[in-house]
C-alpha cells in the first residue's frame, strides 16, 4: 500500500459526488423541480429532464413475442454554469458531482449542504436510506501496453503463472465492508482495450470507489454529514490501500 497523504496537490480525482437516496413523499410530482428550477439561478441551470426507461417482454406459447417499450420523467438535471458541478434531483434521491478539476471535500460538502437544503423543500422526502460519497480516479498511468501492473496496483488482476503476463484489458470488482463502523465499498478497477497503433503515453486505469452505508436518516439529521466524513475516511483508506508509493508519487 501507499503512505497515506491529507492531501494530493494533483489528484486523479475525475468526478467526486455525493448521494442521498430517500423514501418519496407520496404525493410528490416530479414536474415541482422544474417549476422550482428557477430557485437555484444564477448559478445552476436546468439541463434537461432524467428519464427512466420501462421495458415489458410478453412470451406466449401459441402467439408471437411481443415487447413495449417507455419511459418516464422521474428527476431534473442542472449544471453550474462553469460545468464543473452537477446536481441531479429525482424522486427518490439526490445528487451533486464535481467533476476535474477537483477542489476540496469542504467545498463539495458545503456545496452539498446548500442544495440539499433547497431539494427537501421541494421534494419534502420522509426519510433517507442510504447515503453514499463515490469518487471516480482516471490513474493515467506512465507505462507501455504489457508492462507489468505490479508497479502502480497492489492488486492487479492475476493471471496463472503458465500463461502469458501481459494484459491488454481488465474489470476487477470487489464489495467491502467494514462491520465495526456498518459501512460498505464497491471497487472497480478497470482499463479498457487501446488499439496499439493509438496507445497513448500513459495507460488510463480506472480506480472508482463507492462507499456507502444502509441505514435509516431523518431527513433534517445533521448525523447524515458525520456518515459522509466517516465514508471519505473509508474511501480514502481504499484508495491509499489499492496503489504502491510509485503510483501516488504522480500525484504529488
Amino acid at each position: 500500500m501507499a503512505r497515506v497523504r491529507t492531501h494530493l496537490p494533483n489528484a486523479p480525482i475525475t468526478e467526486a459526488v455525493i448521494d442521498f437516496r430517500v423514501r418519496p413523499s407520496n404525493d410528490f410530482d416530479v414536474s415541482e423541480f422544474a417549476t422550482a428550477a428557477a430557485r437555484f439561478a444564477p448559478g445552476y441551470v436546468k439541463q434537461g429532464p432524467i428519464y427512466q426507461v420501462q421495458a415489458m417482454l410478453a412470451m406466449n406459447p401459441d402467439v408471437p413475442g411481443r415487447s413495449e417499450m417507455s419511459s418516464i420523467t422521474v428527476g431534473l438535471r442542472m449544471h453550474s454554469e462553469d460545468e464543473r458541478y452537477v446536481m441531479q434531483m429525482q424522486r427518490d434521491g439526490f445528487s451533486l458531482s464535481r467533476l476535474a478539476p477537483y477542489e476540496t471535500w469542504e467545498a463539495l460538502i458545503t456545496e452539498a449542504q446548500r442544495l440539499w437544503a433547497e431539494y427537501v423543500d421541494i421534494a419534502h422526502p420522509v426519510v433517507i436510506w442510504r447515503v453514499a460519497t463515490r469518487y471516480i480516479n482516471n490513474l493515467r498511468l506512465p507505462m507501455h501496453l504489457g508492462e507489468d501492473f505490479n508497479i502502480y496496483l497492489t492488486k492487479p488482476p492475476e493471471v496463472p503463472d503458465r500463461l502469458p503476463q501481459s494484459l491488454s484489458s481488465f474489470l476487477q470488482r470487489v464489495a467491502l465492508q467494514d462491520p465495526a463502523r456498518a459501512v460498505y465499498a464497491t471497487v472497480t478497477q478497470s482499463f479498457e482495450p487501446i488499439p496499439a497503433v493509438n496507445a497513448p503515453a500513459a495507460i488510463p486505469v480506472i480506480l472508482d470507489v463507492d462507499a456507502f452505508r444502509i441505514s435509516e436518516f431523518q431527513i433534517s439529521d445533521p448525523a447524515i454529514w458525520q456518515c459522509l466524513e466517516e465514508l471519505r475516511d473509508f474511501k480514502n483508506r481504499i484508495f491509499f490501500e489499492f496503489l504502491t508509493e510509485k503510483a501516488l508519487d504522480l500525484y504529488v
